[in-house]
This record gives C-alpha cells, sequence and structure tokens, in this order.
C-alpha cells in the first residue's frame, strides 16, 4: 500500500532495525545456489511507504520455518546490509511486506550481482509495492501493485480484508501442492499492473467472482464507474508464481497482508515451500507456461 492510497483510504474512512541474526545450526556460511541441505536467508522488511501491522508476525513465522527446517534466518531493515561480502553468506533474500524506494544504487548493483550469481528471492505482499522505477527489480518481482479493494470496511486486518476463492493452477508445485481447490482465505487481495503470465509460473489465481473488487486504492480515476479510480479486474489475475531470472530464481505471493495469514497452516506450508524453491532445496519447476496466443 503506498502512501498516496493511504489518503484515499482516509478520505473514504474519515528507525530501522539493526540487523539480528539465528544462525543455522552448523554456524557456517553457504553461497548463493549451495546445494548443502542448510543455509542462511536474509529477511529485509523496510518500508518507504505504507508499513503493515503484520511484520513483526512474519518474521518470526519465518525464523519458526528455519529453526524447523535447518535453515537460518537474518532479519534486518538496514540497507548497508546489501554489500557483495555481506551477501555472500546467503542463499535467499526475501523482501517481506517491503514498500517504496529501500535501496540506493549501490546496494541495488550488489544485490543484482547476489542475484546473478544465483541467488534465491523470496517477496511476500508488499514487494510488489516496492522499487518501482529499477528495472532489474521490476523483472524479479514479475509484476507491480495497481491496486487493492477498501470494502468491505469493518474486518479484522483493515478495509478490503474478505474472503476470496484460489485455483491452483500448478499443482505438482510444493508451494501450493498441498492446497485444496478452491482455497478460500480471508486477506487484503492485490490487482497489478499487467498479468505477468508470459513470463512466470502462475502457480495461484484468484477468481475474481469471488470479492468485492471495487471500489479500490486506486489514485488515478479513469472512468465513471469507478470515481476512486480505475478497475480491479485483470481477467486473468495470478497472485503467486516462479521464475528463474538472471542466473536466480525467484518466487512471489500475495499473500500475507493479515496477521492472521501466518497463523494458517496453509499458509505457512505455502511460505516455507516458496523458500525452499527460492533455495533450490526441493524439486520446483519454474519455468513460464505463456499465455496461450
Amino acid at each position: 500500500m503506498k502512501g498516496t492510497r493511504v489518503l484515499v483510504a482516509t478520505a473514504i474512512f474519515g528507525a530501522g532495525a539493526l540487523l539480528s541474526s539465528c544462525h543455522d545450526s552448523s554456524g557456517s556460511a553457504t553461497t548463493p545456489g549451495s546445494s548443502s541441505g542448510s543455509f542462511k536467508m536474509l529477511v529485509y522488511t523496510r518500508t518507504g511507504g505504507f508499513r503493515h501491522a503484520s511484520i513483526p508476525t512474519a518474521i518470526q513465522t519465518i525464523r519458526d520455518l528455519g529453526a524447523a527446517n535447518h535453515f537460518g534466518v537474518d532479519a534486518t531493515e538496514d540497507p548497508t546490509a546489501f554489500t557483495d561480502a555481506n551477501l555472500a553468506q546467503y542463499d535467499v533474500v526475501a523482501f517481506v511486506s517491503t514498500t517504496g524506494e529501500i535501496l540506493d544504487d549501490t546496494q541495488q548493483a550488489a544485490f543484482e550481482r547476489w542475484v546473478q550469481a544465483g541467488g534465491g528471492f523470496v517477496g511476500v505482499h508488499s514487494a510488489a509495492d516496492t522499487e518501482y522505477e529499477w528495472p532489474f527489480y521490476a523483472t524479479l518481482i514479475g509484476a507491480y501493485f495497481r491496486n487493492h479493494p477498501v470494502l468491505p470496511l469493518g474486518n479484522a486486518g483493515g478495509p478490503g480484508v474478505q474472503p476470496g476463492d484460489f485455483h491452483v493452477e500448478a499443482p505438482d508445485h510444493p508451494a501450493v501442492a498441498h492446497l485444496p481447490t478452491p482455497w478460500t482465505v480471508s486477506d487484503e487481495f492485490y490487482a497489478f499492473r499487467e498479468s505477468p503470465r508470459d513470463h512466470v509460473r502462475v502457480l495461484l489465481t484468484i477468481d475474481e467472482d469471488s470479492y468485492i473488487q471495487n471500489p479500490n486504492t486506486s489514485n488515478l480515476p479513469t472512468s465513471p464507474s469507478f470515481p476512486l479510480g480505475e478497475t480491479g479486474t485483470m481477467g486473468d489475475h495470478p497472485m503467486s508464481w516462479c521464475h528463474d531470472n538472471s542466473g536466480g530464481r525467484a518466487w512471489y505471493t500475495a499473500l500475507g497482508h493479515s496477521e492472521h495469514m501466518y497463523a494458517m497452516p496453509e499458509y505457512r506450508t505455502h511460505l516455507l515451500n516458496g523458500i525452499l524453491t527460492a533455495a533450490r532445496r526441493v524439486a520446483a519447476d519454474c519455468a513460464a507456461r505463456p499465455a496461450a496466443p
């Protein structure tokens, strides 16, 4: 959610943390693309715009998943962690509900080199509302946020949190193989500027008829039918995907806005196997399946 969207929502409804560590059981560092069983990941949660209340819960959930599945987790909001020397110890970097501009040019360049050397990227929720002017990141994340619903008003988790039906498109993929179709879950549902389908393997889509898409938080009015902005309807509406990118591998899920998501076994397994996909610790096909012409 961007700052401009907060202004829209308001009209309708009336110091970075230091690096902290939880190292892997071996105490050793790994390099990107390592094939060893244990590994380390960096969870980055810096925000330059809207800040999600679920961030501490997300960090603790990933720490718990790491402790139970033999990988170490460092969490930071300090952009100076993005150097060649520091990133070399990690197999996975996760942008978890980041927003806005969160790395400078030098830090971006170090991250690009790390991905190109085989690093795995995980994006959670508003990682898609991050770094709009960075071409490499645009390709890595797959798609940028456009808007999300603002109705209903009174649900726990904030305006727009509501149930919706998800459909599994890749039943062989470990991040979604455990889910029923449809999988009904309540969260804040993003619409994207465009579908990433031609460049990624889509894992989950959302049934746009199963939830209230409009009005939404868009601040670019384009139609008298939607005075608050453009429609949230995409037609083809992916919500989780993975792909191989410039030597690295990326996995993204739009879910994770609400704190309650991190207590759900289905979501925890989705997140865990997304991390393991990015780390190449599970067999996961991320080859794109472009849409038929």
